[in-house]
């Protein structure tokens, strides 16, 4: 039996269609705003490219109506922001009221499992500005970062970013420590008091 190499596998799974429609789909997801303007990406949302016709949840038959007057229009920016060959254009745009409830309670529980869970950091705010959001890999100062010359800089740099993030975190009404607000709000306390007073 001959071993196949990795490149050669990739190219067999990029050059199918489904992979490419896939493809076409997230880029539509991503540009959907750009598309169709902010007003009218509130009340819709592309959920798939099937047989080359683009599905697309709306929030009531009015848009829905609407928007199929405007589909030639939609579907020349699609096409053109794809720039793909015919046989993986977008030939039409379907838009329906059906798939709309389902949609947006799918997005609501992805929201909830990132931002509710325990676990959640919430981004690390810059002290100076508190809206202004910092990455935790960067400099607490607003410069461009330079990527970290030693492992020393890099520690200090976590280190920095550390100590800011604690100093933003409720703490724990049984023990005092910084404590993430998904722990406090779930158990009443810090993970460590949940581990020893609730999970004996």
């Amino acid at each position: 039996m001959s071993l196949t190499g990795l490149p050669n596998i990739l190219h067999g799974i990029q050059s199918r269609t489904s992979w490419q429609q896939r493809c076409q789909y997230l880029l539509i997801v991503e540009k959907w705003t750009e598309l169709v303007g902010t007003t009218v990406a509130k009340q819709t949302c592309p959920i798939g490219v099937y047989q080359k016709s683009l599905q697309v949840a709306v929030s009531s038959s009015v848009w829905s109506q609407a928007l199929t007057f405007e589909r030639v229009r939609i579907l020349a920016k699609i096409n053109a922001l794809l720039g793909s060959s015919d046989n993986l254009a977008i030939a039409d745009i379907h838009f329906s009221t059906a798939k709309w409830a389902t949609q947006q309670q799918t997005l609501k529980e992805q929201r909830v499992v990132a931002e509710d869970h325990p676990s959640y950091l919430p981004p690390v705010l810059d002290q100076a500005s508190p809206k202004r959001q910092l990455k935790p890999n960067l400099k607490i100062k607003l410069e461009t970062p330079q990527p970290p010359a030693t492992a020393s800089e890099a520690f200090q740099r976590w280190q920095d970013v550390m100590k800011l993030r604690t100093n933003q975190m409720p703490k724990c009404p049984r023990c005092d420590r910084p404590a993430l607000i998904g722990e406090i709000t779930r158990w009443q306390m810090c993970r460590v008091c949940a581990i020893e007073y609730l999970f004996k």
